[in-house]
């Protein structure tokens, strides 16, 4: 019997005989990460050059990635014992990290006494100074950048649901750069080219591209990771960011993409440890999957959301604007609000299927942000069933990483 992970706990369902039921799930069961190799990588793209400059910046994802940021510093140390550095949270518009979350982004890596821990806010621009301009719109990153001999960011490349890909230029915009520009950027997501997997013609990727050659960060030197389920390290990349970034692509659209050539009824798609923290990140799933659901069929993202809603800014914006009408009005303004696309992506994907979740949140919450709330696993299939004797059936593992693609 099929089981689905929900926090600490298992779901089960049974699909019946005549169904079509199939399990997807990233494709990282390959050998360990050679750190023989990532060693070759750095020394060959200059990193003892970076190390000779003296104490370093290095940029680290916050606790809503997947990003093994702590055995990679680990590796950089066994390697470079003479590595001194201090460290920035790029969070973007997430809330702060505390404690705990900071035991997780460097977790297997104990921190010298000497280091220094910033955490980047995307509203305080006394913490920031002007880059340049973005369509005649100021540009602004975090001062810190500026005041060390060299940064070093290390990213974690996975399918992002409207930039295409998360890592590369991703750890500075929006990672240490201003609520406005991040605004503009997210802004785009509303273009149907904005989707999973795609960076080429899609507006934000475009976008986060134009903004990394304004940057102006003297020796920046990047560090990507691909890796799988539970912060395994499958591959790793060194370099400038967008060479590191591209190699790192290539090898996680091996890792993140399960391509169909027919959609399915019901697609199940469950939610994995660090991404099933709240309601905020279970959109990815919904991203990720949507476009392996027939017209008519029922996506249904499985997560506990032990923290609720996470950052509300989405949330406060559906209960101003209340209906679907208003949202897409909305759209319509010069400078839509942050937090639109996420409620009018759904709005758009419930005009073809049903958007449901199965968490522990009150069913008027979901409703709130346009989602159907689920009873359970069981519930889904029957209601479906009621239109047809067999189902095709996909569950989808570790849906926030993994892409369940409609591919002709």
């Amino acid at each position: 019997m099929p089981q689905v992970a929900y926090g600490n706990d298992k779901l089960y369902f049974e699909p019946m005989p005549d169904d079509l039921f199939i399990e997807a799930e990233p494709q990282d069961g390959g050998p360990e990460w050679d750190k023989q190799v990532f060693g070759q990588r750095l020394e060959a793209a200059g990193f003892d050059k970076i190390v000779s400059l003296g104490k370093v910046l290095i940029v680290v994802n916050d606790a809503f990635r997947p990003t093994p940021t702590g055995q990679v510093l680990s590796q950089l140390k066994s390697l470079y014992p003479a590595l001194k550095a201090d460290f920035m949270v790029a969070r973007g518009n997430h809330p702060a990290p505390d404690a705990e979350d900071i035991k997780k982004i460097f977790a297997g890596y104990k921190r010298d006494d000497s280091s220094k821990l910033f955490s980047h806010d995307s509203r305080d621009y006394e913490s920031m100074t002007e880059v340049g301009k973005s369509n005649g719109h100021p540009f602004f990153l975090n001062k810190k950048l500026f005041e060390y001999p060299a940064v070093i960011t290390i990213g974690s490349v996975e399918p992002h649901y409207f930039a295409g890909f998360t890592g590369g230029r991703k750890s500075l915009v929006p990672g240490c750069a201003d609520i406005e520009t991040n605004r503009r950027n997210h802004a785009m997501a509303v273009e149907p080219t904005a989707q999973p997997l795609k960076i080429k013609g899609n507006p934000v990727a475009e976008d986060l591209d134009e903004l990394l050659k304004i940057v102006g960060i003297k020796n920046l030197f990047s560090i990507q990771i691909v890796n799988g389920r539970n912060q395994k390290i499958l591959d790793g990349f060194a370099g400038s960011i967008t060479k590191a970034f591209e190699q790192a692509v290539a090898v996680a659209n091996k890792v993140y993409a399960y391509k169909t050539d027919k959609p399915f009824d019901l697609v199940i798609a469950e939610m994995r440890s660090p991404l099933d923290r709240n309601l905020y990140q279970l959109q990815k799933a919904v991203e990720n999957c949507a476009s392996a659901v027939a017209d008519g069929g029922t996506i249904l993202a499985v997560s506990e959301c032990p923290e609720g809603i996470g950052n509300d800014e989405f949330y406060q914006l559906a209960g101003k604007l209340g209906t679907e009408g208003k949202v897409l009005e909305c759209l319509k303004t010069k400078n839509p609000p942050l937090g639109i696309h996420k409620l009018s992506r759904i709005i758009d994907l419930s005009k073809r299927i049903g958007v449901k979740a199965l968490t522990s949140l009150e069913e008027n919450i979901l409703e709130h942000v346009f989602w159907q709330a689920a009873d359970s696993i069981e519930t889904e299939m029957n209601a479906l069933r009621s239109k047809k004797d067999s189902l095709r059936i996909l569950l989808v593992r570790d849906a926030g990483l993994l892409v369940a693609k409609l591919d002709f």
